[in-house]
């Protein structure tokens, strides 16, 4: 039987992957690239060990939300020609159109301005072969899965989702609860858009959102488990033997961030679960002088938050 060839994250130690990192052209990016690997070098060997590589020139990736920190991974690491990296904020820095990476021919690589969960994504179906989603779930406020509908609709059949978010259910929201602290890590209001944790998931969750929207999960687990100082970290450790009989959340789902793989098997299979979305069609008969004036449904997503 012939081996199964590793994947070629496999084959750089953490140095390299930094300085494959730093082969980005940072100008005008918004954080020191030396910073982000120390705090995230585990998000990235983690969720880059789930990226198949592309078979051919002809692969194309779409980043949801993305950064252009991931860009060299994508184009040296995994050899894809054809990147897509998106956002709705396209003067953060984090996007922008000066897409390049030291010391390799350009690859195709664009920006594409889009709003994931108020927006069809302007792209054809079955257009892409992988599509990431990182840690963009949880900052939906109004219809994810219209998002996961509009993965569903550019995957290819047989292409591969590659999702993470933070773990609702993770220990470390246990111990804030204990302390009588806010259990979401990233809850801020800045005052002019929603942009914080409006939701965060469960491992579980996750699983029946992928199945709800025509993929197939292939992997659901979680990882990291990052210190928060002696106190925190005693009050977890105190937890964890508490928490051992209760099979529906073992230990291994207990980990700050939920990854989570899947194949499009199928078209989107239900457009609003019910353990997800209340029923708003009470909505359907407000005036349309109510709808505009509704405190809690911007008009321009009511049409859309109904479907």
């Amino acid at each position: 039987m012939a081996a199964i060839a590793a994947h070629p994250v496999e084959d750089l130690n953490d140095s390299q992957l930094r300085d494959l990192l730093l082969r980005v052209d940072a100008a005008g990016f918004p954080a020191d690239l030396d910073e982000v690997w120390r705090v995230e070098r585990l998000r990235f060997r983690e969720t880059l060990r789930r990226v198949p590589p592309a078979a051919d020139d002809r692969c194309r990736l779409l980043d949801l939300g993305s950064s252009r920190a991931w860009l060299p991974f994508y184009q040296v690491l995994l050899g894809y020609r054809g990147i897509v990296l998106n956002t709705k904020y396209p003067a953060s820095g984090f996007v922008d159109d000066g897409l390049s990476v030291q010391g390799v021919v350009p690859a195709d690589a664009e920006m594409s301005v889009f709003d994931v969960e108020r927006e069809d994504f302007p792209h054809p179906d079955e257009s892409f072969d992988v599509v990431l989603c990182l840690e963009v779930l949880e900052h939906l406020s109004v219809d994810p899965m219209a998002m996961m509908a509009e993965i569903n609709r550019v995957l290819k059949p047989g292409g591969t989702l590659v999702l993470t978010t933070p773990n609702a259910v993770r220990t470390r929201n246990l111990v804030n609860s204990i302390m009588g602290e806010h259990p979401y890590g990233w809850a801020p209001f800045n005052g002019f858009d929603g942009n914080r944790h409006n939701r965060e998931y469960t491992p579980r969750e996750v699983d029946r959102l992928f199945r709800a929207a025509g993929i197939t999960p292939g992997e659901v687990t979680t990882f990291g488990d990052k210190s928060r100082g002696l106190r925190r970290d005693l009050l977890k450790w105190l937890l964890t033997p508490a928490l051992l009989p209760f099979r529906s959340c073992p230990k291994s789902l207990r980990r700050d961030v939920i990854l989570a793989t899947g194949t499009k098997t199928s078209a989107s299979i239900e457009r609003r679960p019910g353990w997800l979305y209340f029923d708003m069609a009470e909505r359907k008969n407000l005036s349309s002088a109510e709808e505009r004036h509704s405190p809690h449904l911007p008009a321009h997503t009511s049409e859309r938050a109904i479907r």
